[in-house]
């Protein structure tokens, strides 16, 4: 009998684990339960007065041909006893489940879901695939057009809900991606974007400092022990203050809950997020606001200095028709995210009357429609 080399028993030994380490990851594709997370009530706008809340799960694919599907997890709210005129789906960022646009942590102030209800309008805010109680497919199978694709598929789901004359979608960072994405392949479905975290620059020190700011979910953090898949990532416990945020303008009670809430980004996502920094936006239909902090350290420095607001505002804008009636915000003493700063109540206002102008909101059609 012919004696086996070490290189044969090596390369058999690392199939038998990659076999047996992808058994594991197809038997753990569904969501984690977090203890932040409530199954019966699914975020936190529920607990408000006069709203009512429909926890859903929504059976997606990942592409068009795909038989098989993975279940979304969200929740629709509305303000109670009413008929919603507009929809707005939130989409968060890269690490940031239902959390980012439903801040636990004084939801009043911080929670952009409780200011929409507020103005009479119906909101859908989910987890990703990839994060929170949705599925987990490979982390590799998920990028920007996956989401994309997987967003059409839930307002169709949400659009379902009631009688809606308007849809917008609002995305942070990554989720701007998403929804920018989106609106380009299938513009019947939205009447506008809101982009905020997002412009077409990257700021040169992002990726080191993202690199070291981040493990390999299945092995650190949280969700260790329940995720087998190599290809999720997730923040490093306190990592994220002194990148995301203007520490003079944040309540340290921000940070910290941010840091017990982070959640998994896959690598696909990082990896597809950059092909939407080129001109892709020069051929969007719908109107668009966009939204960024002077201090953003993910989109501004490098060339481009977003203390000087006209500058970003002209640079910005160069990448969306005219048709668009693009209009893009710069505010002060703000990093990425803009939602939970102090000004937070100012970031809410500038989106909430976008809305109301260009798309129509609280029963109301838009004042100010673009015309295009």
């Amino acid at each position: 009998m012919k004696k086996r080399s070490k290189k044969f028993w090596f390369f058999s030994t690392l199939l038998a684990v990659v076999l047996v380490w992808t058994a594991l990851v197809l038997l753990m594709t569904g969501g984690i339960d977090r203890g932040f997370q409530d199954n019966e009530n699914y975020s936190w706008a529920h607990d408000m007065e006069g709203v009512e809340c429909f926890p859903l799960t929504i059976p997606v694919r990942l592409k068009e041909q795909d038989r098989g599907t993975w279940n979304l997890r969200g929740e629709y709210c509305k303000p109670a006893g009413t008929v919603p005129k507009t929809l707005q789906i939130l989409l968060s960022g890269a690490g940031y489940g239902i959390t980012y646009w439903d801040f636990p942590y004084q939801p009043d102030t911080y929670s952009y879901a409780r200011a929409a209800l507020r103005a009479g309008d119906a909101v859908f805010n989910f987890d990703r695939l990839g994060m929170g109680l949705s599925d987990h497919p490979f982390g590799v199978s998920l990028d920007v057009d996956t989401q994309a694709f997987v967003l059409k598929q839930v307002i169709d789901v949400a659009g379902e809900q009631g009688q809606f004359e308007h849809i917008v979608t609002l995305g942070h960072s990554f989720g701007s991606t998403v929804a920018l994405a989106h609106a380009l392949q299938w513009p019947e479905q939205v009447d506008g974007i809101v982009l905020t975290g997002f412009i077409h620059n990257v700021n040169p020190g992002f990726g080191p400092a993202m690199g070291k700011g981040i493990d390999v979910a299945a092995f650190s953090g949280p969700v260790a022990g329940d995720l087998f898949d190599p290809t999720y990532v997730i923040s490093k416990p306190d990592s994220r203050g002194d990148v995301f945020y203007t520490r003079d303008n944040t309540d340290e009670g921000v940070i910290a809950t941010d840091n017990a809430t982070r959640e998994t980004t896959a690598a696909g996502e990082l990896i597809s997020m950059s092909r939407y920094f080129k001109d892709q936006s020069k051929a969007l239909e719908v109107p668009v606001m966009v939204l960024v902090g002077e201090n953003d350290f993910v989109v501004c420095g490098g060339d481009l200095d977003c203390t000087d607001h006209e500058a970003v505002v002209a640079f910005e804008t160069q990448f969306y028709p005219a048709e668009t009636c693009p209009e893009v915000n710069v505010l002060d003493d703000t990093n990425h995210n803009a939602n939970l700063h102090l000004n937070a109540q100012q970031s809410f206002g500038l989106m909430l009357d976008w809305i109301a102008r260009r798309v129509g909101s609280g029963g109301s059609g838009a004042t100010q429609p673009c015309l295009n």
